[in-house]
């Protein structure tokens, strides 16, 4: 380089191969924009990403790793020749650099010491939550400042004036698959901690730092712990740096003593927070979003609401304003600008007027939260609403706001919320009247989830408004495939009211028809199955359509293929003889109209694999008719794997088969026996009077009778004798 750099850009670069180029391509206008230099430490890279890293740069400096942050940034850092100095990781990258090269091209960089841009830390992969945070990551290289700090390094000394950019870098070094992950990078973090606070207790940020890795592992007998022993130790500074500090202590314990259910503490503890002047504007606003918390935990929404007055005065008062920001927030602090904050204050002002009979405010704050796009809610929020709209008087301007909510795709709180208040409303009247009083604001609603059309039916039949009672019933079943989970009682109204469900089942669309009469045969229990069997019965019609037909046999056929599978108690060969033909008939009458005959040979690829079965069973009957033993065994047989769920019945029918051709060869072995005894005594009888004829001279009718006897019994041996005498006489 013939001159000398504006900027230096350091990378610390362990090798991550998912990431790196990602980082190095996004610096990429940057360096053409901006005279650069780009100095990658390298911290434990391969020779394939150190390959790709020489594509980049030629200045890379090992580095032998030592649990030391600073040590390696200070190494890329006494290398860097440009006037400033820029780092990051190769974990992270930036959205644009725009006003960074704006900022250099216009020469505006010689009026500052320092710059601080947006940190993007996101806690998920699809990157819906996230929260920004000002980072101080570059400097003029003029006094040459150093990194400190083993880990969460940062620079010293920095020298105001200093401005910020908005630029963004996006960063996952907040997201972990799993808590193992999390908890194994927050021990590495806390260890190096503790160990710096040991050597210099009263570095303030240390010791938020290490507030922050306890919070993240939900170590709240630590965080409490140690926020108690930092007022301790800094009660009696009261300078800048500190008093922004402070308020991460006092946020630190209020968050430690609600997540642990010591409310009277944390209420103790916030009247002596909010009490100390030293905290700035941001920490109060913290603090009252707190606040709110621990009262209406308590119960005391009066106090919740005054709170809550109090963080919305702050809101409106700095929410716009980055520069105090930027240099009033510390850890915990920042929260009250972050959505989580956010959701906490305006969750609980609305939740907690509702709770003294005010809906104004859940009118007024409703859309601070996302409707449409990523959104977090306080915890229980969508269940309190619920609860506290049940007990009030009905107000029709709150219907579009339930109707916002039943339309955002996925949330399912809400669902969870009313079918938790429809579970209780047996229990006593008051309930029942509460889940009727919200079912009667989704009268109003026009939604396309099940359960909108669910609470009309029911709102309906309870008060006896069935004008649109078919509509409610043909919107309910269109919204779902398995029309059969919704419960017994949805049933019990249609049949009270002679609702024609099945001209309704004939609009589903009939894929989404069998896929759900198969999840309702697959998932439900033997006594559901038997009374929408019993129910479909008795609400079929000759007058049906095609379309209902089709549905309604696709569901008999479901039934004989379901009482195959089931096992009943008591059962005998007949029976699962006759539930076998059964499912056969109606399997092959519904599946040859849908198919052509040569899917019915070979392989059967095309059928259903129950279907094939039914196929084999045919032949299995048509053996049975026949009497031909080897016939019903071989199909037997060839059923075995075509539908693995019938797999053991039919075994268990081919062993009863078996024994049941035992017992008959067993029975007509018998009788021939008994044929054979009875004859062999007729034949004694017959014998005895043949002497008796010849003696009377009735030859003709004796050779009659010793003819018959040879034809019976061939083998008595007593009849050549007799033989013999009737030819001598003739």
């Amino acid at each position: 380089m013939s001159r000398r750099p504006v900027l230096s850009i350091s990378l610390l670069c362990s090798g991550r191969t998912k990431t790196t180029k990602q980082c190095l391509d996004s610096l990429k206008t940057l360096r053409e924009r901006v005279p650069s230099e780009l100095i990658i430490v390298d911290t434990g890279c391969d020779e394939e990403m150190k390959k790709l890293l020489r594509t980049y740069t030629d200045i890379i400096i090992p580095f032998t790793w030592c649990d030391d942050f600073s040590k390696a940034r200070n190494t890329g850092m006494d290398a860097a020749q440009g006037e400033w100095f820029l780092y990051l990781d190769d974990d992270e990258w930036f959205i644009d650099t725009k006003e960074i090269e704006e900022f250099f091209l216009s020469g505006n960089y010689k009026n500052y010491y320092y710059a601080l841009y947006v940190q993007r830390n996101y806690t998920t992969l699809n990157k819906d939550m996230y929260s920004d945070a000002w980072v101080s990551r570059m400097v003029r290289l003029d006094n040459r400042p150093r990194f400190v700090s083993s880990i969460h390094e940062y620079f010293y000394p920095l020298y105001d004036p200093h401005i910020l950019l908005h630029s963004i870098v996006e960063h996952f070094g907040y997201y972990f698959a799993n808590k193992e992950q999390e908890r194994a990078h927050a021990k590495r973090n806390t260890t190096l901690l503790l160990d710096m606070i040991k050597k210099r207790r009263r570095e303030i940020r240390w010791w938020t730092h290490l507030l922050q890795e306890y919070r993240s592992t939900d170590e709240y007998a630590k965080l409490e712990e140690w926020c108690l022993a930092g007022l301790k130790e800094f009660r009696n500074e009261d300078i800048p740096n500190t008093n922004r500090e402070r308020g991460a202590f006092y946020c630190g314990l209020l968050e430690a003593e609600i997540r642990t259910c010591f409310y009277e503490e944390a209420e103790k503890n916030f009247r002596k927070a909010v009490a100390d002047k030293r905290n700035t504007d941001f920490c109060r606003m913290r603090l009252y979003n707190i606040g709110a918390e621990i009262y209406y935990k308590q119960g005391n929404y009066k106090e919740a609401i005054r709170c809550c007055e109090k963080y919305v005065e702050y809101y409106e008062l700095l929410k716009d304003d980055e520069v105090k920001q930027q240099e009033e927030t510390a850890f915990f602090v920042q929260f009250a600008l972050e959505m989580s904050g956010i959701s906490v204050a305006f969750g609980i002002y609305i939740l907690a007027a509702l709770k003294l009979g005010d809906t104004s405010m859940f009118k007024k704050y409703f859309n601070v939260f996302d409707w449409k796009g990523p959104m977090m809610l306080y915890e229980h929020f969508t269940d309190d609403l619920i609860y506290a709209l049940a007990e009030l008087p009905y107000d029709s301007e709150v219907v579009p706001l339930l109707e916002t909510m039943a339309k955002r795709p996925g949330y399912t709180m809400l669902w969870d919320a009313l079918k938790k208040l429809e579970a209780e409303s047996g229990e006593s009247e008051r309930q029942e009247e509460m889940f009727f009083r919200i079912g009667r604001y989704f009268t109003a609603v026009d939604a396309p989830y099940y359960y909108v059309w669910y609470l009309k039916v029911l709102y309906a039949d309870h008060t006896g408004e069935l004008e649109q009672l078919p509509y409610y019933f043909a919107r309910l079943f269109g919204c779902v495939a398995d029309v059969f989970q919704l419960g017994d009682q949805i049933f019990e109204i249609a049949e009270r009211h002679q609702i024609d469900v099945w001209l309704s089942f004939e609009n589903i669309i009939f894929d989404n028809w069998k896929i759900g009469v198969d999840a309702f045969f697959e998932n439900s229990q033997l006594e559901q199955k038997e009374k929408m069997e019993a129910f479909a019965e008795r609400t079929k019609y000759p007058e049906m359509s095609d379309k209902a037909k089709l549905r309604y046999e696709y569901f008999c056929v479901k039934v004989a293929e379901a009482k195959i599978v089931q096992r009943y108690v008591n059962d005998n060969f007949y029976a699962m003889q006759n539930r076998f033909r059964d499912f056969t008939g109606k399997s092959l009458a519904f599946y040859r109209r849908y198919f052509k005959q040569e899917a019915f040979t070979g392989e059967m690829e095309l059928l259903p694999k129950s279907c094939r079965v039914a196929v084999k069973w045919e032949q299995v009957i048509q053996g049975e008719a026949e009497g031909d033993r080897k016939k019903v065994a071989k199909y037997l047989k060839e059923a075995v794997g075509l539908f693995p769920d019938f797999d053991d019945v039919i075994q268990v029918y081919a062993r009863c088969f078996a024994a049941s051709e035992e017992m008959k060869l067993a029975d007509e072995e018998n009788k021939a026996k008994e044929a054979k005894s009875q004859m062999r005594t007729l034949a004694i009888q017959v014998k005895a009077k043949i002497p008796g004829l010849l003696a009377q001279g009735m030859v003709d009718e004796a050779y009659q009778i010793l003819q018959q006897l040879k034809a019976l019994v061939p083998d008595d041996e007593e009849l050549p004798e007799l033989e013999k005498r009737v030819a001598a006489r003739m």
